[in-house]
């Protein structure tokens, strides 16, 4: 007899997981949407995040290249290479601060609920 109220209450308990699991809902956000009901601060700081990413790996391939350059010379493929990824990087991370701010200016232009003091 224990055996069967266990096993009732295990299937009962998977039944109310699974509806429980099935009841929530994910819609994932639309990063490029400029739709103002959308968290566009968090969208704009996104960006910005990558735009770090995006500084911090065109510093690292700018002192790459001055490495290979000294090294190898300045006619080395490395370094062209290593310069040409660091303008990548660079001209990346300004797409992403301009898409940022584009982000953020539909935050601003938002209207706002008024706050009662």
């Amino acid at each position: 007899m224990a055996h069967k109220s266990a096993a009732t209450a295990g299937w009962i308990l998977s039944v109310c997981l699974i509806g429980i699991g099935g009841c929530a809902s994910y819609e994932p956000l639309d990063m490029s949407s400029y739709d103002p009901s959308y968290d566009q601060k968090a969208i704009a700081s996104y960006y910005r995040d990558q735009a770090v990413s995006m500084r911090e790996k065109a510093h690292a391939q700018a002192t790459a290249a001055a490495r290979y350059e000294a090294l190898f010379g300045p006619e080395a493929d490395l370094v062209s290479g290593a310069r040409l990824l660091a303008r990548y990087y660079q001209q990346t991370a300004q797409e992403l601060e301009r898409v940022a701010e584009a982000h953020a200016a539909v935050d601003r232009s938002r209207p706002r609920s008024p706050t009662i003091p």
